[in-house]
């Protein structure tokens, strides 16, 4: 408690200078998960240890944990086990509610139909493509991902019969359904992505898990997942609602439904703290 007043009362400048020396003192500081970014997407350009998510090991860490994840879609027990932990009787709430979520949009997206064709912006090794199939079985989905190449290319050693894209060239079609979790915040042109995402949706566009803030501007925060094993950091936007929304008017998504997943991160020196939602869009004219 004593060292976390401290790094708090440090100005960033003054902190950076005062580690190193401190560190030798033998006082070290655990640096906070999520946190503000002054200079915004410029920051990575400064600093080495902010080298995104086309990581090693951030493959090696979904690999490690990618059996019991497998094994928690299996049976009739909760959607509760996150793919980002290790322990199978550990039920989180919050993944309990974003499947939950997914689920209905899913459902909608496939009313009626044997077939849809699916795009997964962001999807890593194919977690939502598993997620689908257990939560409607005899629905046939013609699964496209798209993401950093390291792990697109295991996730298409997973499934050979679904498409795994490193580029946009996924943009250049359209799906019934395009899904972007927990991934559009990570593109430093959030915009033009929506707006690709929003050409690409010949049904409907579902982004979810999103930080969101009400009353101050868009701001950059970096966030530090080492407790994940992910031995990276990156840079996401923390959006304001209202831009968000009004830029996807602006690609023709009209507004079906507006989801809290229950995520309230705690953002270090954020101007406004965020809440975790998910929207869920419809092309217009479709």
């Amino acid at each position: 408690m004593i060292k976390q007043f401290i790094r708090d009362l440090i100005p960033p400048l003054i902190w950076r200078t005062l580690r190193k020396p401190l560190s030798h003192l033998g006082i070290k500081f655990t640096p906070q998960e999520w946190e503000y970014v002054s200079n915004g997407w410029r920051a990575a350009q400064a600093d080495p240890k902010i080298k995104g998510w086309n990581v090693q090991d951030v493959l090696e860490a979904f690999k490690a944990k990618w059996p019991t994840f497998v094994k928690s879609l299996e049976g009739a027990m909760p959607f509760g086990s996150s793919s980002e932990t290790i322990l199978p009787a550990q039920v989180d709430l919050v993944f309990h509610n974003t499947i939950m979520c997914f689920a209905y949009v899913l459902a909608l997206s496939s009313r009626h139909k044997a077939s849809i064709s699916m795009l997964d912006w962001g999807g890593g090794i194919g977690h939502y493509f598993l997620i689908s199939q257990a939560l409607v079985p005899d629905l046939e989905i013609n699964y496209h991902c798209k993401d950093v190449p390291v792990l697109a290319d295991h996730g298409q050693t997973l499934f050979p019969k679904a498409h795994f894209y490193t580029d946009e060239t996924c943009l250049e079609r359209q799906y019934d359904f395009v899904l972007a979790s927990t991934s559009l915040h990570y593109s430093q042109d959030w915009s033009d992505v929506l707006s690709g995402l929003a050409r690409a949706t010949a049904g409907y566009l579902f982004i979810t898990r999103l930080p969101f803030v009400q009353h101050t501007p868009s701001f950059v925060f970096v966030q530090r997942p080492y407790q994940y094993g992910y031995n990276t950091e990156y840079l996401g936007w923390c959006l304001n609602r209202d831009e968000f929304l009004h830029h996807a008017a602006d690609t023709r998504l009209t507004l079906v439904r507006e989801f809290v997943t229950g995520e309230n991160l705690y953002i270090h020196r954020a101007p406004e703290q965020c809440e975790y939602r998910g929207y869920l869009f419809q092309r217009e004219n479709t």
